[in-house]
């Protein structure tokens, strides 16, 4: 039996620097986070110094990783629902309301309505864009992004994965030192693809997280890392996905097209008994993971939609780590399901 996810080891790099992070966006300033959390916090902490409204507008399927550091500095709490397509609903009532809208494309996918950003900068809203997910897709960043933050855990083995992007600007203090016991528990538990490690690490830093910095090891993997090769390999992982699972009336891909712009984080799921699924898969190698549990701050009444998306959403492995040999046995697990 095949083992399929799990850890992502720490990342190849190359001798030659690649310019990822100068390609990625035009950027006044660029720093180098211990998370996505930290990256988060600290463009927000930066954003504080001139807005005095203090109001967010987040998306309701997130994760707590997102919304904690806005409860952190501050601020209050709006909300826009998503359809079943993981498409944002926006609210244009909201513009005269909030000051800093929360942007993000989901599994590699931007789906979010450029135009109501237009508007936002025409309010003079401040756009933060969390592309964690899409960092790697060609329309992951919106050209009118004031602040682009994000991680790359979810793409490579690295162990400070953040980094916080602003325009127009450089950030008005520096980062904090890195945190010494996280990192270190962190490398421990990629070195060892000890995944018990990593989530107590994880639980913790929910703890402890502030504007910390990243270190020079991880640093050096981001600006080393061969990003086509990955984008590559996750496209072709994804299409023959695409291609070869048989339709399933328990089972519904999320993003059933891979555009020439997206390269998807995972091959994310909808399935009717996600419990049911999820044992079955993982008795098969297969590693899942759900992203995300229902947040403390999030409030699903009369969102039925966006309830829809907890409780049934699933994402399978498709990263560079596997070819389509591999993405076959997911295939003939996937399609056994119900048999």
């Amino acid at each position: 039996m095949k083992k399929i996810g799990g850890l992502l080891p720490l990342e190849k790099t190359q001798e030659k620097e690649n310019h990822f992070f100068d390609s990625l966006c035009t950027h006044d300033d660029l720093k180098f986070m211990m998370s996505g959390r930290c990256a988060i916090y600290y463009a927000i902490e930066d954003i504080k110094t001139t807005d005095t409204k203090k109001v967010a507008y987040l998306p309701l399927y997130t994760c707590e990783t997102v919304v904690a550091p806005y409860k952190k500095a501050g601020y209050t709490l709006m909300f826009y629902h998503l359809d079943r397509s993981m498409t944002p609903v926006f609210d244009e009532s909201v513009l005269d309301k909030i000051s800093v809208i929360n942007l993000c494309g989901y599994y590699g996918f931007c789906k979010y309505d450029r135009e109501f950003v237009k508007k936002c900068k025409e309010h003079g809203v401040c756009i933060i864009e969390d592309v964690t997910h899409s960092v790697l897709s060609a329309n992951g960043v919106d050209p009118l992004a004031d602040y682009v933050v994000g991680s790359l855990r979810k793409w490579m083995g690295v162990a400070a994965g953040g980094f916080a992007m602003k325009r127009n600007g450089t950030f008005a203090f520096a980062p904090l030192e890195p945190h010494p016991e996280h990192l270190r528990q962190r490398y421990e538990a990629i070195e060892n693809n000890d995944s018990e490690l990593f989530w107590s690490c994880e639980m913790k830093l929910r703890q402890i997280f502030d504007a910390y910095a990243g270190d020079e090891q991880s640093e050096y993997i981001m600006k080393h890392a061969d990003y086509q090769e990955i984008s590559k390999k996750r496209r072709e992982n994804y299409q023959y996905l695409l291609d070869h699972m048989k339709k399933n009336d328990a089972i519904k891909i999320v993003f059933p097209q891979l555009d020439a712009e997206s390269v998807p984080s995972h091959f994310t799921l909808f399935v009717s008994d996600r419990a049911r699924f999820q044992e079955y898969i993982e008795k098969n190698g297969i590693k899942t993971s759900i992203f995300w549990p229902q947040g403390p701050y999030i409030d699903l009444t009369h969102q039925d939609d966006t309830r829809y998306i907890y409780e049934h959403v699933i994402s399978l492995p498709c990263d560079q780590r596997f070819d389509v040999s591999d993405m076959q046995y997911v295939c003939d697990v996937l399609n056994a399901y119900g048999e």
